[in-house]
């Protein structure tokens, strides 16, 4: 199955468990035996003759940005269309900055760098990192593209992905510092 397939799936999946799988999902250790509930989505999703290290950690990641407590119908956890940059940048909020607000990224411009040069092998724990701040913050009916979040952890030759991440967030910063600057003006 296609990664973007496999994603949509386990993005779709999560939400549905139960609260106690997902805080065992949560909690996992990466690289244990792993809890029941990530061999069962590792089965439905279509990875469980992939490298359960690398699934683990996406599992983990995917689960600490699903929304907490009761769903709504409203809830996103995968949006193709929301880049990672751009997320990292207004932390899953669409209405990012606030009507008269500095556009200060919820994510800085340290951590983003740090987040682009970490080494392959300590990649994943950036990466949970900003997904518990994310997290914290994120709109519940905004989704991210997780798909990214997945090709950072699975595959060698991240250089490419890495830039689209920049990318985006300066895309998302420029155009909301532009548009702080014209309200400042009027």
């Amino acid at each position: 199955m296609p990664l973007d397939e496999t994603i949509a799936l386990l993005s779709q999946r999560l939400p549905r468990l139960d609260a106690g799988a997902l805080a065992e999902l949560r909690r996992m250790d990466i690289g244990g035996v792993g809890p029941l509930p990530y061999w069962a989505l590792a089965a439905e999703c279509g990875f469980l003759d992939e490298t359960a290290a690398a699934w683990m950690r996406i599992v983990h990641i995917l689960a600490l940005l699903t929304p907490k407590g009761e769903r709504q119908p409203t809830d996103r956890l995968h949006d193709p269309e929301r880049k990672l940059g751009r997320v990292l940048c207004d932390g899953g909020d669409p209405s990012w900055p606030p009507a008269g607000g500095d556009p200060r990224p919820v994510v800085s411009e340290s951590r983003l760098a740090r987040l682009l040069t970490t080494p392959a092998d300590q990649r994943g724990e950036a990466l949970t990192r900003l997904a518990r701040m994310l997290a914290a913050r994120r709109d519940r009916a905004s989704g991210v593209n997780c798909k990214e979040i997945a090709a950072l952890l699975l595959f060698e030759d991240v250089e490419r992905n890495l830039q689209q991440i920049a990318k985006a967030y300066y895309r998302r910063l420029d155009s909301a510092t532009r548009k702080a600057e014209k309200e400042d003006v009027q």
